[in-house]
């Protein structure tokens, strides 16, 4: 189904600034929480989830938001009509224009979303048909991924008679040119084939959290594996795995022993995964095989999946300090110090800077780091409304 982009186009808007904006802020440099005075020269997009609050910059409906930055001067308006179910860094995956997004549940009948940047309008995505034994297929809300070539890698679940509330999910990849979805085969029998198969596990289904390969082909996550003895769900195991959209089958990833995964990330170039087993880090190269064990990496708090850059996250802490993670390297990097606590940390397109959010009083501060290494320091650009609860940059 289409639905109208209510703004124009991403292209329009950088070239005319977006006149039709609600409003215009700068920072006073007295009010200016960072280092040095603002940048000369800094041009960069975000989508930002607006939340209506006291000031109703956006009018007094929830929706997704266009915030601009060109030459230190923020500007920003209404996009689309349309919210993800808890928020757009959680919920919202982008790259090379194509962004898609897990829609509030109660507003938007289970749904997701897709758009590419330059059309008029964003469409729902795809879902699994209910079988006889459920009431209703949904988008699980916080899967979706877009890989480089925008495909979109997405879980679909039905709910199960059976069983009360649980849930049947299903693995399925979309792609917005052709229109043509393909839904992952069970992986029932892959993950019954494991060592760690006991005599009473009866169930495997894919985890919530799903990365992909930067040409789709290849989606990565984590398979639990659970028994049902007695009408009680009791946890077996819990495996990584690869799953070969061209050759319907999946592969098993890590090392020997990891049956208890949780998937942290991927970097931005699609080359390494990282994942802990019984709560140590591991990091795969997922073009070798090959495992590394992160050592120097302390304070990995909350790393949002848009805060990937080539060699891993840059991570906000509530101690005041911006951190670079590198995994590959195994370092640790403290970028900067700030004046409040940073939030929304990403990397800039380059990966040579990382843009963050510092909370001011009733207003929100958009700032930038001059570098990613130690004892960097960083600029504000602008102030914005704290309605804009989080922001995706648009690349």
């Amino acid at each position: 189904m289409k639905n109208y982009v209510k703004s124009w186009s991403l292209l329009l808007v950088f070239a005319l600034m977006l006149t039709s904006c609600e409003k215009t802020d700068t920072t006073p440099a007295e009010e200016d929480p960072g280092n040095n005075p603002p940048p000369t020269s800094t041009n960069v997009a975000f989508l930002v989830n607006y939340i209506p609050g006291n000031e109703l910059a956006l009018g007094d409906q929830k929706l997704l938001g266009l915030m601009t930055v060109k030459d230190g001067i923020i500007t920003y308006s209404a996009y689309i009509n349309a919210y993800p179910d808890q928020s757009i860094i959680n919920d919202g995956s982008i790259n090379n224009n194509v962004f898609a997004m897990g829609l509030n549940w109660r507003d938007f009948d289970n749904q997701g979303m897709f758009l590419n940047l330059d059309d008029d309008a964003y469409y729902y995505m795809p879902l699994v048909e209910p079988s006889e034994d459920s009431d209703y297929s949904y988008f699980q809300a916080s899967t979706p991924f877009v890989s480089a070539n925008g495909l979109i890698i997405y879980s679909s679940a039905t709910n199960d008679k059976n069983y009360g509330d649980e849930y049947r999910p299903f693995l399925l990849r979309h792609n917005p040119e052709t229109n043509e979805t393909k839904v992952a085969i069970n992986a029932n029998s892959f993950t019954f084939a494991q060592p760690e198969m006991g005599n009473d596990t009866d169930m495997a289904q894919i985890g919530r959290t799903i990365f992909a390969s930067p040409d789709g082909r290849y989606a990565y996550g984590d398979i639990e594996a659970y028994g049902t003895e007695g009408g009680g769900i009791h946890w077996d195991y819990e495996i990584l795995y690869q799953y070969d959209f061209e050759t319907d089958s999946y592969t098993r990833l890590g090392e020997a022993g990891d049956d208890d995964v949780s998937i942290n990330g991927i970097t931005s170039d699609g080359k390494h995964l990282l994942y802990t087993n019984n709560s140590v880090y591991k990091l795969i190269n997922l073009e070798t095989g090959s495992i590394s064990y992160p050592s120097g990496i302390n304070n990995l708090v909350n790393v949002k999946k848009n805060a990937w850059g080539k060699n891993g996250p840059c991570v906000g802490a509530t101690s005041g300090n911006i951190y670079y993670k590198d995994f590959v390297n195994d370092v640790e990097i403290t970028v900067c110090q700030t004046s409040g606590d940073p939030e929304n940390t990403m990397f800039t397109e380059d990966g040579n800077q990382i843009y963050f959010v510092l909370e001011g009083a009733g207003t929100n501060y958009l700032c930038l780091t001059n570098g990613i290494s130690e004892n960097s320091t960083y600029d504000t650009i602008g102030s914005f409304p704290v309605e804009f609860a989080n922001m995706i940059m648009v690349r």
